[in-house]
């Protein structure tokens, strides 16, 4: 059976949007993004430090069940494991939305991305980015070179011919 167009769009994060971070820490997960994380089952979102950017990883059940399958498959008593492990899961922040969509950020997490009163939402796939704004538009910036740079790795190109056949 074919997923629609639509059913794909709910599955992954898509888009970036800036959003205000009250005085208490919170704020509102964009409501395309929620859609997401209920379409995975869960009304709240995993967050945690990123490993390669001064930024907040997010996601859904999705993505940590990702990292959860990726570590069994790592040697059990290697101390990479559990550096990792310890990484990834001791830093890991399990957040349920209020009726309004809103998390309570965490402070660790707050200092790790330079966040002050707004942050940049941005959809990577199966995974979202939180940034301080500015910090996000110079990334964006930067990986839009890269990803010209490397465009050849996206794989194999589009068959028109196959795709018009199967319309007739």
């Amino acid at each position: 059976m074919r997923m629609s167009i639509r059913g794909l769009l709910m599955k992954i994060f898509m888009s970036n949007t800036e959003n205000k971070i009250d005085s208490k820490g919170r704020v509102s997960i964009p409501s395309q993004f929620r859609s997401v994380l209920e379409f995975q089952g869960f009304a709240g979102v995993y967050l945690f430090p990123s490993f390669t950017s001064q930024c907040i990883d997010g996601g859904g059940q999705i993505l940590i069940n990702q990292i959860s399958e990726s570590v069994e498959k790592m040697q059990l008593f290697a101390e990479e494991t559990d550096a990792l492990t310890t990484a990834l899961f001791s830093e890991t922040y399990q957040l349920n939305y209020d009726q309004d969509g809103r998390v309570s950020l965490p402070g660790e997490l707050i200092t790790h991305a330079n966040l002050n009163d707004r942050v940049t939402f941005a959809g990577l796939g199966q995974k979202f980015q939180m940034w301080e704004p500015s910090a996000f538009e110079e990334f964006k910036n930067k990986a839009r070179i890269k990803a010209l740079e490397n465009r050849d790795l996206i794989g194999p190109s589009l068959n028109f011919s196959s795709s018009k056949k199967e319309n007739e």
